[in-house]
């Protein structure tokens, strides 16, 4: 078995997808797992790192899946909160079929919404970056906006960004311990994903977007040990 340590210091970046690797549901359905913080639970039994989180969970995914063996690609839908559900679906198309996949481990609010070939979307609205759709699956970061800076004050637009934050680097090893990689993209167009996944005011903001994939690795860039190892 791999340790974290291993993983946390072999993790990188990927810079390209090579448009071919697929990952298996189960492992997709790890990932996701992994990212759900608990909100049902007093903030101190929420799973680490989601105990580092002192308010209630605001970030959702809206996933542009392309290859994951046993889902049909397209637009899924996960509510990192199960009981802003309702809140999501009301804000989003009417005409999503909001279907829980096939396999899908019960507990996890993780739906279809259309099925389709979803990669040239992905690239588009990634600012038209190749690796938003020949990776596994991309995603974008959905936060709950207007009315959380209203009850809580614009400071609270940090505290999105930092649990968008986490949510990615939760990700990153992730990706890392299932043989893949992934990387954020900070480039994308706001209005057009909104579009897409039927957002008609700002109750909900496009924050970040994520992807994950078989990396290409570029032979001119030298990799070197991430940290230095004390002597006693």
């Amino acid at each position: 078995m791999i340790s974290a340590g291993q993983i946390i210091h072999q993790r990188r970046s990927l810079l390209a997808c090579d448009g071919k690797t697929s990952i298996p549901a189960q492992r997709f359905y790890r990932m996701l797992e992994r990212v759900m913080p608990g909100a049902s639970l007093p903030v101190a039994e929420r799973p680490m790192p989601w105990d580092a989180i002192p308010w209630a969970p605001a970030i959702h995914f809206g996933l542009f899946v392309h290859r994951v063996d046993g889902l049909e690609p397209g637009l899924y839908a996960l509510a990192r909160d199960p009981a802003k559900l309702e809140k999501l679906k009301a804000a989003m198309h009417p005409h999503f079929s909001w279907e829980a996949p096939p396999g899908c481990p019960q507990p996890l609010p993780l739906f279809l919404l259309a099925r389709g070939d979803a990669r040239a979307l992905a690239i588009q609205v990634s600012c038209r970056q190749d690796i938003a759709g020949d990776g596994a699956f991309s995603l974008g970061m959905l936060a709950e906006y207007q009315a959380a800076l209203v009850e809580n004050g614009p400071s609270f637009y940090r505290r999105l960004y930092r649990e968008a934050g986490l949510a990615g680097q939760v990700l990153y090893l992730e990706a890392e311990a299932a043989g893949v990689r992934s990387t954020g993209i900070g480039c994308y167009f706001d209005d057009p994903v909104h579009q897409v996944f039927g957002f008609r005011d700002l109750q909900f903001q496009s924050l970040y977007h994520f992807t994950v994939g078989g990396p290409v690795d570029d032979p001119r860039l030298t990799t070197l040990p991430p940290y230095r190892r004390e002597r006693s």
